[in-house]
Formats: C-alpha cells, sequence, structure tokens
C-alpha cells in the first residue's frame, strides 16, 4: 500500500501549537484507490444487491485538532473516502462506527479492507454511490495513551464537528483525481453505538453549531438513547448479557470523564475489579477477552453499597451522569429517522420508542420511527437490514451538483444564472460551495465567462 504522509503548517515542525485552531488539518495519508470494477468484485463477493458503484473512490486517513469545551486540546483521526470525480459536488455522509473497544480496530488504522468489515461495506457502498464518507475514529480509539469516553455525547460532537471541518480544508489540499468538492448536504447515521453518537451529534450541531452546519437528515440506528429511563432498568434487571464488557465499559468511561484519570477505582468496585477495570480497557483487550472474566452479571463489580445506592438513589454519581447523557431533552429539527429491532438482546428497542414519543410530544414535526419483527434477529443480525433500509433514504434526499448549480439542486436553471449574476453585483459571503459552482471556467473568480457558461448549459 502506497502511504503519502503531508504535515501542513511550520508550527508542527517548530512544537508550538499556540495557532492551532480547532479542525485544523495536521496530517493527512493516502492509504488507497478502488477502482469501479475492483468495487463491484467486493460487494458481490459480501451479497448480492448491495450498490452498484458509479465512482472510483480514494480513501485518506487524517489527523485533525479538536478542542473540547472545557478547552482540552487533542489530535484526533479518522478515516475519509472521496469519490473521484473534479467536476461535481457531493454531499458528505457521516458514519458513526459501532462499538470499538480495541486500538487496532480503529478505522484510521485498518483502513478500508478486511480488518474491519464494518468499516469495508460501508465505504463501498457509500462513497462510490456519490458521496464523501467521513469516518471519526473518536477520542481515544487507536491511541494507546488516552481513553475512550463511551456513550458519553459532548466528546461525539466535538469530534465529528472538528472532523468535518478538517475534511472541508483537505478538499483543498489534495490535487489531480481526488481533488473532491462538497455541496451543502450532510447525513449522519450510525447503528449501537455508532446510532447514540449519531443521536448525539445531531443534537450537538443543532445546539451549538447550527451557524455552521446544517444536517440534512439524521439516521440513528439501535442506540441506548434512554440511559436513565430504559437501560438502567434494563441493567439493574439482571439479563443475559451477550455481550457484557458494554457494562463496564460505560462505568469506567464515565467514572475517567467526570473524575479525572486519578479517580481510586476502589471506592465503586470490588478489589480484584478496581486494580485490574483499569488495564483491561487500555485498548489491548478485546471484548470476548473481557467477556470470560467477567461474572454473569457485570454489575456485581461493584461494591455492594454502591450497587444498592446505584438501585435505590436517583442521586447517585452513574445516576447521574447517564441521566446528563440521555438525548431526549431537545427537539431535532431534521429529519430525523430511528431504526431498531423489537428482538434487540443488547440494546432493549424501547429507546427508541422512548426517543420516538418525546420529540413527538414536544412538537417535532420530521421523525420517524421503523421496528423491525422481533423474529429477524437480535442486535447483531439486524445491522445490516437497519442500514440499508436507512441508506436507501438516503439516496431520497441526494443531491449530486455539477459546476453552475449554485443552489446545490442537481440542476443548472435560471435560478443558479441569477444566483451567478447576483454574486458578480453584490458582496456576500458566499459558501465554498458557491465558489466552487460558480466557477465554471476554473479560473478561481466568477466572471462574466461563467455567466455565459451557466446560460450555455441552461439551454
Amino acid at each position: 500500500m502506497k502511504i503519502v504522509k503531508v504535515y501542513l503548517g511550520l508550527w508542527l515542525y517548530c512544537g508550538s501549537f499556540s495557532s492551532a485552531e480547532p479542525g485544523d488539518l495536521i496530517e493527512y495519508n493516502y492509504q488507497s484507490t478502488f477502482s469501479i470494477t475492483a468495487i463491484q468484485f467486493v460487494l458481490n463477493s459480501l451479497g448480492n444487491g448491495l450498490s452498484i458503484p458509479v465512482y472510483p473512490i480514494s480513501v485518506y486517513d487524517i489527523k485533525y485538532e479538536s478542542h473540547s469545551q472545557s478547552g482540552i486540546i487533542d489530535t484526533l483521526a479518522g478515516l475519509v473516502i472521496v469519490p473521484q470525480s473534479p467536476t461535481e459536488a457531493f454531499p458528505i455522509l457521516t458514519y458513526q462506527h459501532g462499538t470499538i473497544i480495541l486500538d487496532s480496530q480503529a478505522p484510521s488504522v485498518t483502513g478500508v479492507g478486511t480488518d474491519n468489515l464494518e468499516v469495508l461495506l460501508v465505504s463501498l457502498v457509500t462513497a462510490p454511490s456519490g458521496f464523501i464518507t467521513v469516518i471519526p475514529d473518536y477520542t481515544g480509539i487507536g491511541d494507546p495513551d488516552k481513553y475512550h469516553p463511551y456513550i458519553i455525547a459532548d466528546p461525539h460532537t466535538e469530534a465529528l464537528v472538528n472532523m468535518l471541518r478538517s475534511v472541508k480544508k483537505l478538499s483543498i489540499e489534495l490535487e489531480g483525481d481526488d481533488t473532491f468538492q462538497f455541496n451543502e448536504q450532510l447525513f449522519l447515521i450510525g447503528y449501537s453505538d455508532g446510532g447514540y453518537a449519531t443521536l448525539a451529534s445531531q443534537k450537538g450541531i443543532q445546539m451549538d453549531y447550527s451557524d455552521e452546519f446544517s444536517v440534512t437528515a439524521s439516521f440513528p440506528m439501535a442506540g441506548p438513547y434512554d440511559l436513565t429511563g430504559t437501560m438502567v432498568p434494563y441493567f439493574l434487571s439482571a439479563p443475559e448479557y451477550t455481550q457484557p464488557y458494554y457494562v463496564p465499559y460505560v462505568l469506567t468511561s464515565h467514572l475517567w470523564y467526570y473524575q479525572g484519570l486519578d479517580v481510586d477505582f476502589s471506592n465503586y468496585f470490588e478489589p480484584f475489579w478496581a486494580d485490574t477495570l483499569p488495564s483491561l480497557y487500555d485498548g489491548t483487550h478485546s471484548g470476548g477477552e473481557i467477556n470470560a472474566l467477567l461474572p454473569e452479571n457485570p454489575l456485581d463489580i461493584l461494591l455492594d453499597d454502591v450497587l444498592e445506592e446505584f438501585e435505590n438513589n436517583e442521586d447517585h454519581f452513574f445516576r447521574q451522569t447517564l441521566e446528563e447523557n440521555t438525548l431526549l431533552d431537545w427537539v431535532p429539527e431534521s429529519p430525523t429517522y430511528f431504526y431498531h429491532g423489537i428482538g434487540d438482546d443488547i440494546v432493549p428497542y424501547e429507546n427508541a420508542q422512548m426517543a420516538y414519543d418525546a420529540f413527538i410530544e414536544n412538537g417535532a414535526s420530521n421523525v420517524t420511527l421503523e421496528l423491525f419483527a422481533e423474529e429477524l434477529g437480535g442486535h447483531s443480525a439486524l445491522a445490516l437490514p437497519c442500514l440499508l433500509a436507512g441508506y436507501n433514504v438516503i439516496l431520497d434526499y441526494q443531491v449530486i451538483s455539477p459546476k453552475g448549480d449554485m443552489n446545490s439542486d442537481g440542476l443548472v436553471s435560471l435560478i443558479d444564472l441569477a444566483l451567478l449574476s447576483e454574486s458578480l453585483l453584490v458582496e456576500y459571503n458566499m459558501t465554498d460551495f458557491e465558489w466552487w459552482a460558480g466557477d465554471c471556467d476554473y479560473d478561481h473568480h466568477h466572471s462574466v465567462v461563467d455567466i455565459l457558461m451557466v446560460a450555455d448549459m441552461i439551454d
């Protein structure tokens, strides 16, 4: 595999990050290119009818600057898959991956290959059909020196927003066949932990970044959105856990995130687990390894008095942090499509039902819930059906913009001619996409020549 490392900005070499801004593109590495023939071959091997590729794609991993709301500066990573067509502008589709515990499974590390089938499938279905596909690693994943704040809302938003900023800067850096341009559409989609990250990021963007980003539509799937009303009673019911390591993953993450890395685990966990948990969740142990060590009920790792207080005290630390990260206290403005299986054996479908009901009750006008029948299977079995169902809806929204399409509706019309003419006569802050769309002769300016070219397209 050809690897090209590009470092951006003299400040990197000087070791000074004082001028760095959230979303700065620090580094990008070329990973691979897939021809249409190669894409179709892989898709056929995974299952017929998944997609019909239209564009060759190129794969890059990137590193970018991210700032948390508390002021912590971090370097995060992710994967970007771009369709090759320098004459068209594409929507951005962000895919929020499911639970990852191994650093070696970070999307930027595995790339688009057989080491991560989730990333492979999503990338080869979405990007070749005309989406700039963005897959964040998220905080701590792929970084052996950091933990991942699992099922915590704000870090998801911060990582995604800053990655979107850096991807737009990447579009300026790439040349040749890999030159790409984004239009005004932004789609969010994810399953399981990725479903939670999708709804959390949608909320965060709407609440804090609406002046910069607008979500065209969001597709949260099989996520634990209702942590206090659904997940806590589920945990306390001592169900048969198919993946018990999820529970300590939540508990340890919330302790580290809210109480700091020097938190004393012996205040919460039985002695063996207080000593063992930090090393189990260091990114080098698989879920299977951790499952093999855990008791049948993973809550039994808690001290008896801690478990009793967790069961009975609404003000208990874990109750409070789970409440803070429950995602039902807002009203989505963008079209939102929930997908969940009634037979889900890991994340109860009531999470989606409760979220849907709360949003409708609070006045949401464009929220949809699709529940898959119990006999269709559990959490893992329904991942692909849910994702394909959501993807087919995304295709109904998708707009691919040619040069001249100033209003990003996929067509070149008199409206676009008027908008381009206005850009020459009246000064206003055009978006990057509008500049690209109006520059039909590729001279980096809007001129009478561009107007004549758009008029010719209309004729």
